[in-house]
C-alpha cells in the first residue's frame, strides 16, 4: 500500500511578493466612474495661434531709445578691433573650405577604374614621347644650324688667307685669355 500524501491547503498570495505589488491599487476598484470618462469635444472657439511655436519668442535683449550716434573713441577701437578679427576669421575660413574642396578632388580621383588610370598612364607616356621628339628635333635644328654655319665659315676662310676661324675653335682662345683663379691659400695662424 502506498502512502497518502498530506495536502496543503492553497495559500493565498503574500503581500510582500511581487505580483501582489503589481496588482491594481483598491481605490480604483472602488471608483468605477472613471472608466465611462469621454475628452471633451473640440471647442468652437479655437485659437491655433496662441497655440502655435513662437519663433521669436526667446529671450530679447532691449535696444535702447536714447543710444549715442557717436561712439566713444574706446568703443569705436573696440569695434573696428571686432572687424579685423571678423575678416581674419573669414580669411581663414575661405582658405580652408578651398583646401577641403581641392582634398576632396584628391579623394574622388582616386575612386577611378582601372581602365582609367591605365588610360591616364598611357597618355602620360605620350605626352612625354611627344616632348621628348620635340626636344630632339629641336637639338638636331640647332646642330644644322651650327654646322652650316661652320660650313660657310670654311668656305669664306678657304679662298683667303687660308685661316679658318670657327665658333668651335674660338672657344678654347677665349678660355685661355681668362685668367685663371689662384687656388685659395690658407693663412697662418700664429
Amino acid at each position: 500500500m502506498a502512502k497518502g500524501t498530506i495536502t496543503k491547503g492553497k495559500k493565498g498570495l503574500s503581500i510582500h511578493s511581487r505580483a501582489s505589488r503589481r496588482a491594481t491599487s483598491p481605490g480604483i476598484d472602488t471608483d468605477k466612474s472613471l472608466k465611462n470618462v469621454r475628452p471633451p469635444q473640440e471647442s468652437v472657439d479655437r485659437r491655433p495661434a496662441v497655440l502655435a511655436a513662437h519663433h521669436a519668442g526667446g529671450v530679447a535683449k532691449k535696444t535702447k531709445s536714447g543710444r549715442k550716434a557717436v561712439l566713444s573713441s574706446k568703443a569705436r577701437k573696440r569695434q573696428e578691433r571686432n572687424l579685423d578679427r571678423a575678416e581674419a576669421v573669414m580669411d581663414r575660413t575661405a582658405l580652408k573650405v578651398q583646401k577641403s574642396k581641392s582634398h576632396a578632388k584628391v579623394i574622388h580621383s582616386r575612386k577611378k577604374t582601372w581602365d582609367e588610370v591605365n588610360k591616364e598612364a598611357l597618355d602620360r607616356v605620350e605626352q612625354l614621347k611627344t616632348k621628348a621628339k620635340a626636344k630632339l628635333e629641336e637639338d638636331d635644328m640647332v646642330a644644322a644650324f651650327y654646322a652650316d654655319e661652320d660650313g660657310d665659315a670654311a668656305m669664306a676662310g678657304a679662298g683667303g688667307d687660308g685661316a679658318v676661324t670657327t665658333r668651335v675653335a674660338s672657344l678654347p682662345d677665349q678660355a685661355a685669355a681668362m685668367p685663371t683663379q689662384q687656388p685659395h691659400q690658407e693663412e697662418e695662424v700664429l
